[in-house]
């Protein structure tokens, strides 16, 4: 999650910043605080998805039944 999430996250920072600097201007701080929230917002529900499904997949497979195939 760290490499891809952040990985692909600071490509488009960086990108975002390459783009600023051409057109001559500055970073939006309020765009920039929104993309943090953002992130700590996704990487907590995928945090949360991963727990909740957890016992799930343990009942799932604590006891696989052979079938004739």
């Amino acid at each position: 999650m760290a490499v891809l999430a952040g990985g692909t996250t600071a490509m488009g920072v960086f990108g975002a910043m390459q783009l600023n600097k051409a057109a001559g201007t500055t970073i939006n701080t309020t765009g920039a605080v929104q993309l943090v929230i953002c992130v700590v917002v996704g990487a907590l529900a995928m945090l949360a998805a991963i727990a909740g499904s957890r016992p799930l997949l343990r009942k799932v497979t604590e006891g696989p039944a052979q079938t004739a195939d």
